[in-house]
């Protein structure tokens, strides 16, 4: 189902592409036509068609970066004045910002009128190929083919209307699989027979791994208001959607969106951040930087090697069980930078300042964080990304597990190289629960923007070199 998704929402960008490149062939056509050209005379020559497939394939791409960032290709289905207004306003920032590059770049001029019929096309072709990709996806939701498969949490009436609502649109793309409750019996009552019981909500965590629920729809009745806190917290560190009637207050996040289902407000209180386009998006953002990244410091990465070789007796890399994404283990890769019988009588234990069981040579790779650099063959394999929370041993995860509240919502990501904690100062034997609460932060605000702004903290943060050891 994610996998069908993904590829409707790149032939969606596609199709956005497509109709702006068409618009910008039309505006040229008609523009330079004979029949145009009677009334309105070109001033110059007959400017190149190249210049106007140099300007289409750019008007394109913004169009289709600035329609991403609104996240208007992973959105579920919404009424069509929604997503008309919001991809058109998109449009027109891409369109301005395009304007905008134009006036600073004089080597080639665009008539004026050429421009207005541009936008005009361009902005026509992109709503008739929204309203064809809609007229698709209802299609193929009706078929089966992309939908995110959904539970009702709650036995209130208004649980019913909304299951029914979904069943008889299918072109909201929601597919509900069954109900969870903590009381089956006056429950089964109330749900159509067709509706399965999954569970109790005690159970939803693992209720989304056995059925691969993707959204959980909650309409408690008034004796039900603890339901919310109760299904968060059953599902840390689980990349699952909630969406709730508004007159609920949840204990913690805020509402990102608004999807209206027959009427009723549906409340989003977060969502996968790396779901679809996001998580290709982000998937080649890694592979990209790790790549350049790994040949600018290979000189360095040698010198290290070195260094660790002749420093003390043992292997130059250290591999290391953590854990990362959906609690995952993988070998974390590092310079080896302590003796190599380090914990053989204290067991696993988090390094501290002036610790005796590091070499010099790695006390000096630890100071300017070059012990981490072969985590870069990690990201580039895709246990890890270059941006997210930290990772760490089993061992300590099951702790904190117990300890901190949430804890798991961590582990909704790919573990990072660097983390908004770690630019933060939160490095080496700081609080937990701080570190937490910054990661958690990253998780629900991810966009590339802010992977950029973590990655220029930490060339200050290295060179700071607080709690580095």
């Amino acid at each position: 189902m994610k996998r069908q998704r993904l590829l409707l929402q790149v032939f969606t960008a596609c199709g956005d592409g497509a109709a702006v490149v068409v618009g910008v062939w039309m505006a040229y056509i008609i523009r330079f036509s004979p029949l145009f050209t009677e009334y309105v005379p070109i001033v110059t020559a007959l400017p190149p068609l190249s210049w106007y497939v140099r300007l289409a394939v750019v008007f394109a791409g913004l169009t289709v970066v600035f329609i991403s960032t609104g996240k208007a290709y992973s959105l579920p289905q919404q009424s069509f004045f929604d997503e008309a207004w919001r991809v058109a306003i998109r449009f027109f920032m891409a369109y301005l910002l395009m304007l905008a590059g134009m006036f600073f770049y004089r080597r080639v001029s665009f008539s004026r009128i050429t421009m207005v019929m541009v936008f005009v096309f361009s902005g026509a072709a992109l709503l008739i190929c929204r309203t064809g990709m809609r007229k698709l996806r209802e299609y193929l939701y009706r078929h089966g083919f992309g939908n995110r498969r959904a539970a009702i949490v709650g036995e209130g009436r208004q649980a019913q209307a909304i299951l029914k609502h979904l069943s008889d649109h299918p072109h909201f793309g929601y597919q509900v699989v069954g109900f969870l409750s903590d009381s089956p019996v006056q429950q089964s009552s109330l749900m159509p027979t067709a509706t399965a019981l999954l569970g109790r909500i005690s159970e939803a965590g693992d209720t989304v791994k056995a059925h691969r629920i993707d959204t959980f729809i909650i309409s408690p009745t008034a004796e039900e208001r603890d339901i919310l806190p109760r299904l968060v917290k059953s599902c840390y560190g689980i990349n699952v959607d909630f969406l709730y009637l508004p007159d609920i207050q949840p204990a913690n996040g805020r509402p990102k969106r608004i999807l209206q289902v027959g009427g009723t407000p549906l409340w989003t209180l977060r969502d996968n951040p790396f779901v679809g386009w996001h998580g290709v998006a982000k998937r080649a953002f890694d592979l990209t930087l790790s790549s350049l990244l790994l040949i600018a410091s290979l000189p360095v990465m040698l010198a290290a090697a070195a260094a660790v070789k002749l420093n003390s007796r043992g292997p130059v890399f250290y591999k290391q069980p953590r854990v990362g994404m959906d609690g995952k283990e993988f070998n974390c890769l590092k310079f080896r930078s302590m003796r190599i019988d380090a914990e053989k009588d204290s067991g696993a234990v988090w390094a501290k300042a002036n610790d005796p069981r590091v070499t010099s040579a790695g006390r000096f790779l630890r100071r300017w964080s070059l012990d981490e650099l072969p985590q870069l063959f990690n990201v580039w394999k895709g246990d890890m990304s270059l941006v997210g929370p930290r990772p760490e041993r089993p061992e300590f995860v099951r702790q904190f597990e117990l300890r901190i509240d949430g804890y798991q919502e961590r582990h909704r990501v790919r573990a990072g190289l660097t983390g908004w904690a770690q630019v933060n100062g939160l490095r080496g034997d700081t609080p937990i629960s701080e570190r937490t609460a910054y990661d958690r932060y990253y998780v629900e605000n991810w966009s590339l923007m802010f992977d950029l702004k973590i990655l220029l903290m930490t060339a200050h943060a290295v060179l700071k070199g607080d709690n580095a050891y």
